[in-house]
């Protein structure tokens, strides 16, 4: 169910079988029993409850969550770390962060149930349909008193946490699916992780599915409805602004970036940014903020070696494009078959999302004709074909949007800013605007 002007071209699959087996595996043991002190037998206070030893009780820091076991998977003579949290987000259990290199998907060890079917299926991609589904968390019931019935009722469900599992949509991509897996473990061993993208709960190895926290609103959707409502309600006032609001915009590139920058830090190419892939989760404090970006769809992404001749590297080609998100240099390199996503086709994805956020429609929407619109895609000229949109005013040169990604949407790789240079250059422009002081 891809928009139009978001459209996925599937390419050739080259993903390599990756799955290492684990073995050897050890459950760590119960904490020991605290010891309790002998008391004086002088003392004139009420003797003290005794202490029930409870093997269930975490004692580790709260700060490191709540942790029910940790399994060491032993690959040949190094040691990988599968972390079994039983909290609803994951979070680092230790300062070492994992490498990827032993990085083995993060197991869902807690029970879930899809809800219905058919109308309950939040999207689908390339690859995979996600559904909705639900964690059912139990509560025992309370020990009766009198003159209550002394034979108490089972546990009930009492708290139900929405969410959404990941299933392939075609044999050839459970495979893409375990390491998409892979990477959303690799990157939430960072403590920051889950500011900048969806929230993990682990790997069903049985139904080879990936559970994530459900955020029904993506920015696709959220850009459509902002253009209708500024169509139905012109002003001169805000007819400069991108269509969500000067200022949620701002809110938005500023996270988006902010995000891009944590992925890259953890050389991690997302691959395949567009609106779509990006979810809004509304925030539930008293700030200014409406919503909260975050990243999501990893299975176009892969963790860089830094090594461009390695395996791994080769073997990570291109497989499916949004081409109103390609840069440039991806639809050269796909003429000659080794065309291989890069952090900086990252950021020219990412500023052409953010163009399509201010107008909200493709850039390239001024043509119905799909040959076209590739062919204006190609040319590298996001801007331009903008300002011939049917929204010119709110990329005007030397207006707030164009001057935050100019330096992203460069033709060339080699003269476009990177996440971390993009970063600094978006804050000098917001904080020298007139617009938010």
């Amino acid at each position: 169910m891809h928009p139009s002007d978001q459209r996925t071209i599937l390419l050739p699959l080259q993903h390599p079988s990756i799955i290492p087996q684990c073995s050897n595996l050890k459950i760590s043991s119960a904490p020991e029993t605290p010891v309790r002190e002998k008391q004086d037998p002088s003392s004139l206070t009420p003797p003290l409850t005794p202490i029930r030893s409870d093997p269930m009780r975490n004692t580790a820091n709260s700060n490191l969550g709540h942790l029910d076991q940790d399994i060491e998977c032993v690959l040949g003579s190094q040691i990988s770390h599968a972390i079994v949290d039983s909290g609803s987000s994951l979070t680092p259990t230790t300062e070492e962060i994992l490498s990827w290199e032993k990085t083995v998907p993060r197991p869902c060890t807690k029970k879930y149930q899809r809800q219905g079917s058919g109308d309950q299926e939040l999207g689908r991609g390339a690859w995979s349909t996600v559904f909705r589904a639900e964690f059912l968390q139990f509560q025992p019931s309370p020990i009766p008193t009198p003159p209550t019935s002394p034979i108490s009722s089972p546990s009930k469900p009492t708290i139900k946490q929405l969410l959404a599992v990941k299933a392939a949509a075609r044999r050839d991509a459970r495979k893409i699916l375990y390491q998409e897996a892979r990477i959303l473990t690799y990157l939430h061993s960072s403590a920051h992780a889950s500011r900048y993208i969806v929230p993990f709960h682990g790997y069903d190895e049985a139904s080879q599915s990936i559970v994530m926290d459900a955020v029904p609103l993506n920015l696709d959707t959220h850009t459509k409805s902002c253009l209708e409502t500024a169509r139905l309600n012109p002003s001169g006032v805000t007819m400069f602004d991108p269509v969500c609001g000067i200022r949620e915009w701002k809110t938005l590139a500023t996270q988006l970036i902010d995000g891009l920058a944590f992925l890259h830090s953890k050389s991690c190419v997302h691959g395949d940014i567009k609106p779509a892939n990006i979810l809004l989760r509304p925030k539930c404090d008293d700030s200014s903020e409406a919503y909260t970006a975050l990243y999501c769809d990893f299975s176009s992404s892969r963790i860089f070696s830094g090594d461009s001749k390695s395996d791994e590297d080769r073997s990570q080609q291109i497989t499916a494009l949004s081409p109103d998100f390609t840069s440039p240099e991806l639809f050269s390199a796909l003429h000659s078959g080794g065309a291989v996503a890069t952090m900086a086709s990252d950021v020219y994805a990412l500023g052409v999302t953010l163009v399509v956020a201010a107008i909200g429609t493709s850039p390239y929407a001024i043509s119905n004709v799909q040959m076209q619109k590739l062919s204006m895609a190609r040319e590298g000229r996001v801007l331009d074909f903008a300002r011939v949109s049917g929204q010119p005013s709110r990329v005007m040169k030397g207006k707030i949007v164009e001057r935050c990604v100019k330096g992203a949407l460069e033709k060339s790789s080699a003269n476009r800013s990177t996440a971390e240079q993009w970063k600094g250059d978006v804050a000098a422009v917001f904080e020298s605007s007139t617009s938010f002081k």
